[in-house]
């Protein structure tokens, strides 16, 4: 019998069921907390609640109508749009994306080292099955995000949560030194998304350079998350591993064109590694889709050769709403405080009441509807936090908390009274 993992948020609700039989791999994991509240809050709305959300990671902009104008004229004009493409993704967009990897890192980059993969999850995933075998460990700085930790249990391996340094100046930093303590010999690979989703950090560059020169020494593989590449604040400046050569063939590179372009829903992305790993990353590759959706490769052909100032509109409109998230939460300084993210478009406010944030998460939603998301799901030092997305548009954002803001008013009083869990 599989028994539900603690960080669930449908077991706490009665929407969980244990099964017979089911697979062992499941035993340790869950849906996405992330998910799962969205389904709660799906439910509300349904029941005609009136719920704004403040929970997935989705930008308010489309993609760009130069992209929408491309997909359009290839699905009039190419013969084979409804046909696979090949296992690895179209040879015009694998050149393209060698030529932009090898500029971003100086590093020798050929197609033939390039997989399009549906999305950047997809890429994570393979690299887990190709990868991990019972009872290998994967380091994962933490709080981090969720699904990495699930695709680690799936796959059979142990997810490895490494504390961040919560540094109010700072911000979140890699602690390199309890990164060198978490090394063993079952240690098979860590996972670096920077800029890193839930917490907003951009990692240092001195922490990732002293990082690789313990890694280098070892046998250890390197998979960047690089959604967020693209999305830094305040002229802080990001610095990719994977420029590191010392580390190389030893990194995966996982990359996504949904935040960047708000591709979302073409689910498409690629994977970045030396020719001889791809090889076998493939194998997973072929067994679970054939190839990324054909169209979706088009468009991101559009997307990557197309006019890059769309970009930095993206940056810009969200760089609004990071400013507009933390007024508000400068507005509520008795029950949240918080780290102003450096990067992507999560803000990680601790709160400061007698409860945990599954209970938090749902007292949020069911009494003030707003869909938040628990930190528990983000790893154990994620407990006593909320996952905020400013992804949403500005006013979105300012009703959401003009409903936190009601809430607390109500509720504040009768602190003394709640238990603690």
């Amino acid at each position: 019998m599989n028994k539900t993992v603690s960080h669930s948020v449908l077991a706490t609700t009665g929407d969980s069921v244990d099964m017979p039989e089911l697979a062992e791999r499941l035993k340790n994991t869950s849906v996405s907390v992330i998910k799962e509240m969205m389904y709660l809050g799906a439910l509300e709305q349904n029941n005609g609640k009136d719920v704004i959300s403040l929970g997935v990671g989705l930008p308010f902009y489309p993609a760009p109508d130069f992209i929408h104008q491309h997909a359009i004229n290839v699905l009039k004009n190419k013969k084979d749009i409804d046909k696979y493409t090949l296992l690895t993704g179209l040879p015009e967009l694998r050149k393209i994306v060698a030529t932009l990897s090898q500029n971003l890192l100086g590093i020798e980059t050929s197609p033939d080292d390039i997989l399009i993969t549906p999305g950047s999850m997809a890429g994570l995933f393979y690299s887990m099955l190709t990868l991990v075998n019972p009872a290998d460990e994967v380091i994962l700085p933490s709080p981090y995000f969720s699904s990495n930790g699930e695709q680690v249990s799936i796959a059979g391996g142990k997810p490895i949560p490494v504390p961040m340094i919560e540094d109010k100046k700072m911000g979140y930093r890699l602690d390199i030194d309890k990164i060198r303590k978490a090394i063993s010999n079952k240690t098979k690979a860590i996972i670096l998304n920077n800029p890193q989703n839930p917490t907003g950090a951009v990692f240092l560059e001195e922490d990732l350079r002293k990082l690789a020169d313990i890694l280098s020494a070892t046998k250890i593989y390197v998979i960047t998350d690089e959604v967020y590449d693209f999305l830094v604040y305040d002229d802080y400046s990001y610095f990719n591993i994977a420029t590191i050569k010392k580390l190389w063939p030893r990194v995966i590179r996982c990359c996504s064109l949904s935040k960047k372009y708000g591709m979302m829903g073409w689910r498409i992305g690629y994977l970045h590694t030396n020719k001889k790993l791809l090889m076998n990353i493939l194998k997973i590759h072929d067994a679970n889709i054939v190839c990324a959706p054909h169209i979706s490769q088009e468009a991101a052909i559009a997307a990557l050769t197309g006019p890059q100032d769309v970009v930095k509109d993206h940056k810009k409109w969200l760089k609004q709403n990071r400013d507009l998230i933390c007024e508000r939460l400068e507005r509520l300084a008795d029950l949240f405080s918080y780290i102003k993210p450096r990067g992507t478009y999560y803000v990680f406010p601790r709160f400061n009441l007698p409860i945990k944030s599954i209970e938090f998460a749902k007292k949020l939603l069911y009494e003030a509807g707003v869909v938040t998301i628990p930190g528990v799901g983000f790893g154990p030092d994620g407990e006593y936090h909320l996952r905020l997305s400013f992804g949403s548009s500005p006013d979105e954002i300012s009703k959401s908390f003009d409903k936190i803001e009601t809430w607390w008013k109500s509720n504040k009083k009768n602190l003394k009274l709640w238990k603690k869990n």
